[in-house]
């Protein structure tokens, strides 16, 4: 059992991340609901485990790996292989989105998995590409071409210059 100053650590460790942490799962999953609790099995396995974190740098690489494989350990279940895709975007609510947002973020989600996370974590995470291709286990070279594949697939769908 956890001591009380691990607690306060995953808890902190989770505040400070949670966002991000579902976010990746949500790339992966495609609903809200699994990628809930996709996030808390990851939180679950902070607290468990008792890691810690030696700078935020670590935390979030670790978080972005045990997310990621927590995931794919769920898309290979079997029910969720005979399972229909679901469109995320209804099951979100945004609407103070733009229009333009909105078609930018459909076409986020829409994008092939080796696309979508680099771009996610990249452009919307704040990761370094050196960072990306850490996390994603990619090499930095492979993970710029993700990113601008994925920029240039998102632009010729909306007709947004900047994604």
């Amino acid at each position: 059992m956890p001591d009380p100053e691990q607690n306060a650590a995953a808890e902190e460790l989770y505040r400070k991340y949670a966002n991000f942490v579902y976010s990746i799962a949500l790339s992966y999953l495609k609903n809200p609901a699994e990628a809930e609790d996709a996030a808390a099995d990851v939180f679950m396995q902070v607290l468990e485990s008792g890691i810690a974190f030696p700078d935020s740098t670590k935390a979030r690489a670790w978080l972005a790996a045990a997310t990621r494989n927590r995931c794919k350990n769920l898309l290979k279940q079997w029910q969720r292989k005979n399972r229909a895709p679901e469109e995320i975007m209804e099951q979100i609510p945004v609407s103070d989105l733009t229009s333009e947002l909105r078609s930018v973020m459909d076409a986020i989600f829409a994008l092939p998995e080796k696309y979508r996370l680099p771009l996610l974590l990249f452009a919307v995470e704040g990761y370094s590409v050196h960072e990306t291709a850490a996390i994603l286990k990619l090499n930095e070279s492979t993970v710029r071409t993700r990113i601008a594949r994925a920029r240039e697939i998102i632009r010729k769908e909306t007709g947004v210059e900047q994604a």
